[in-house]
């Protein structure tokens, strides 16, 4: 039975199980699985705040944020929506309709505040008046060098102490101004450091001694899911996570296995492809019968050597017995 979550309020663990599947958009059930578990555990080491997310498109991830929030935290959304002339790269159409309604399904739309402005123009609207507010941070507006600097830099300024960023699209092909623009970010003095890789999106922290501590939080939290330990990055290191057939488990004691691991999720611009965990299983099993297959013949002498090492000796056998035919000739004529 695959390993089991930590206990997530239930109308999160209804999310991921079912809701998830019912909004459009780009996200990977393990990330959205990981993400959805920081914020708890962010809140059982009794760090406040609220949560943030600049491109929120139609929610997926967004909701993974504001699901099961406090009353007295705030979730919110930064879009340009219908103002696609502010999308500089075209990453997807915003829609403030479908995304109230996905809130409003979800019972998420109570603690919800919406900014319709680009991430390079929220100075203008008082975003950054309240200080450093936020625990978690997703950036997922555009993907262009420049506005991916921008944001990272926002994040920065607004992020408590013990804040988690979420960067995606790092490892994007289709997308590589993201991974320009971090570079970017860093070399011009950017902070936030990297501790963590989840499908689809760098996790940060504000300072070393913070993601040391985090990479510790998510080594015991999600050990299960984890493909590699401190991988280069710049001059960072950070833990990968996988993809992992979790039980979410919610706190009334329901479980049930997290959706979506072996499917594929595309969409028009953006496409994110999963390899079944039932096929690599059986690619697994294909793998240790043919071991065990090899390990059988080499027990016993190999036909095709003993074939060959026959033909070999044919020559010396034929060339002795003529010369004991020649033997028994000469004493013949003697006697």
């Amino acid at each position: 039975m695959p390993p089991t979550t930590i206990p997530l309020p239930l109308v999160k663990a209804a999310y991921l199980r079912q809701g998830m599947r019912e909004v459009q958009g780009w996200l990977n059930p393990s990330t959205a699985l990981y993400l959805s578990a920081l914020e708890v555990l962010q809140r059982r080491e009794q760090i406040d705040g609220d949560v943030c997310e600049i491109g929120v498109y139609h929610g997926k991830s967004f909701l993974t944020l504001a699901l099961g929030l406090p009353e007295d935290q705030r979730a919110v959304a930064v879009d340009v929506f219908e103002d696609q002339h502010l999308n500089l790269d075209q990453a997807g159409r915003g829609d403030r309709a479908i995304l109230e309604s996905n809130l409003a399904k979800h019972r998420a739309s109570a603690n919800v505040d919406i900014i319709k402005a680009s991430s390079l123009e929220l100075d203008a609207v008082g975003f950054f008046k309240p200080g450093r507010r936020f625990r978690m941070f997703s950036i997922d507006g555009s993907h262009t060098p420049e506005v991916t600097c921008n944001d990272l830099q926002v994040a920065e300024q607004t992020v408590v102490e013990q804040g988690i960023v979420a960067l995606d699209d790092l490892l994007n092909p289709q997308w590589l101004g993201v991974v320009t623009g971090l570079f970017s970010y860093w070399a011009g003095g950017g902070s936030l450091v990297p501790y963590g890789v989840v499908p689809g999106k760098l996790l940060l922290a504000t300072d070393l001694e913070q993601a040391t501590v985090n990479r510790e939080l998510i080594r015991r939290s999600f050990g299960d899911g984890m493909v590699k330990r401190d991988v280069p990055l710049g001059v960072h290191t950070v833990d990968v996570l996988g993809e992992f057939p979790w039980i979410v488990v919610d706190e009334e004691g329901g479980s049930d296995l997290l959706p979506g691991n072996h499917t594929a999720v595309a969409a028009v611009t953006k496409r994110t492809r999963t390899v079944p965990i039932a096929y690599l299983t059986q690619l697994e099993q294909r793998a240790a019968e043919r071991d065990a297959l090899i390990k059988a013949r080499q027990s016993r002498p190999h036909r095709r050597v003993v074939r060959k090492l026959k033909r070999l000796a044919r020559p010396a056998v034929r060339s002795g017995r003529t010369r004991i035919a020649a033997l028994r000739a000469r004493r013949a004529k003697r006697t």
